[in-house]
């Protein structure tokens, strides 16, 4: 889009005048214009003489005074110091603080209630979930030639835990173990965590006696 510089520098070719003829008619000073065309408005005094010339030279062409000082105010601002500059080179003569004791306050009790959010969220899941089973001992797939392994894990508190169908009594930490008899060649040990809500979590292990004294 044009300046208002080039809008009035065209209009007054268009009209075949020179600057010097503009300045005698106008009562503008003829490096005023120049400066006026250039857009070099850091030439001119200040702001209001500024739009003052603009609207005289406008009038002159026959040109919407209203326009050019709208096309003026979009592309410049007068500064603190009072000079004519592009718009967006002056910065604000405050600049407002956003974050205040207020809103400080604010963004705590947020995060407060986010984290307890988080929290009931994370109890309820594991109301209704199934329970947590970890199993430290035995690994899987694994050759013995004992004839007995210790079945050793953890598991949650409330729940009820069964290895092989046998029911065990779980510690204050929800820790579980027992040690269980092996038969020649492969065994499977399972290992069940109840929860109250009747969700449940299986393991399975598989254990393979390969001692000599037994024939599979």
């Amino acid at each position: 889009m044009k300046t208002t510089g080039q809008l009035l520098q065209e209009n007054r070719l268009v009209k075949k005048l020179d600057v010097s003829e503009v300045a005698r008619i106008t009562k503008i000073r003829q490096h005023y214009i120049i400066f006026l065309e250039a857009d070099d408005y850091r030439q001119l005094p200040n702001a209001t003489v500024t739009k003052g010339f603009i609207k005289n030279y406008g009038q002159f062409l026959g040109l919407n005074t209203n326009y050019l000082l709208a096309v003026f105010r979009r592309d410049f601002v007068e500064n603190p110091a009072g000079q004519i500059v592009p718009r967006g080179m002056v910065e604000p003569v405050t600049k407002v603080n956003l974050w205040t004791p207020k809103s400080t306050v604010i963004a705590l009790v947020v995060l407060l209630f986010t984290l307890f959010g988080g929290y009931l969220f994370y109890q309820y899941s594991q109301l209704l979930g199934p329970p947590m089973l970890e199993l430290s001992t035995p690994k899987s797939d694994i050759q013995t030639k004992e004839t007995t392994i210790e079945v050793f894990g953890r598991t949650d508190p409330e729940a009820t835990i069964l290895v092989n169908n046998q029911s065990l009594v779980l510690d204050k930490g929800g820790q579980f173990s027992v040690r269980l008899p092996l038969l020649p060649g492969e065994n499977i040990i399972t290992i069940i965590a109840t929860s109250k809500t009747g969700k449940s979590t299986t393991l399975n292990r598989k254990v393979t006696l390969t001692s000599s004294l037994f024939v599979p």
